[in-house]
């Protein structure tokens, strides 16, 4: 059996690696932040690299580099068998319903399990996962912004709710940013991070919406 595990991005490697954990097996991270940003419907299609390039302000080789050529094992290595590794927050559900998504997209066939992680990246609970009907699941968040009526994962429908409220134009961040409008950026990303742990965002995304807010309120 070909088994690859797929971590979400390079911190969650990272600590993995330095715990010595699936030592000697074969590891990649899924290097996205898809809740960042716009996307479209054919997951690493010329459009979609350039689409998600732009968002993350790479080039469109680096994105190729970066995120689409770690991914080749699945297809080109003909693995049968996956587990996946992502947290329970927005930031990672929205990630592991476009790996899931892409996998149906491909048509990949082989067993996928899930195993959903702590923030400290300590295993919660495992699933059994079949990816058909993820691409249309990915379709009516993403690119429609509204949550399909049948989900099976808890916390990957609690992810997709968050999204769709992070999307709003008066969500429960902007609100937060502007109530403090004197504190400095980098002291309210540490508040934000430590308030709104459930949204999984990190100090770049903070940085970019509390300026991006700031300049629309002047």
């Amino acid at each position: 059996m070909q088994m690859l595990h797929i971590l979400n991005g390079e911190e969650m490697k990272k600590a993995f690696q330095r715990n010595g954990r699936l030592e000697g097996e074969p590891v990649i991270p899924f290097n996205e932040a898809m809740c960042a940003g716009e996307t479209c419907e054919t997951i690493f299609s010329e459009e979609f690299i350039k689409t998600r390039a732009l968002t993350h302000g790479v080039s469109e080789s680096d994105y190729r580099r970066i995120t689409v050529e770690k991914l080749e094992a699945v297809f080109h290595e003909g693995r049968n068998h996956l587990k996946l590794w992502f947290d329970e927050d927005m930031f990672c559900q929205i990630n592991l319903l476009t790996l899931l998504a892409w996998l149906d997209l491909i048509g990949y066939e082989g067993e996928v399990e899930l195993s959903l992680t702590t923030q400290q990246f300590e295993r919660l609970a495992s699933y059994t996962l079949h990816v058909a009907g993820y691409h249309s699941m990915y379709k009516q968040v993403l690119i429609n912004r509204a949550v399909p009526s049948e989900v099976s994962l808890p916390p990957l429908k609690k992810g997709m709710e968050l999204y769709l409220h992070y999307k709003d134009a008066d969500n429960e961040l902007v609100r937060f940013i502007k109530d403090h409008p004197d504190l400095s950026e980098e002291k309210l990303v540490v508040l934000m991070i430590g308030t709104f742990r459930a949204y999984g965002l990190g100090d770049v995304q903070y940085l970019q919406l509390i300026r991006s807010v700031r300049a629309s309120n002047q």
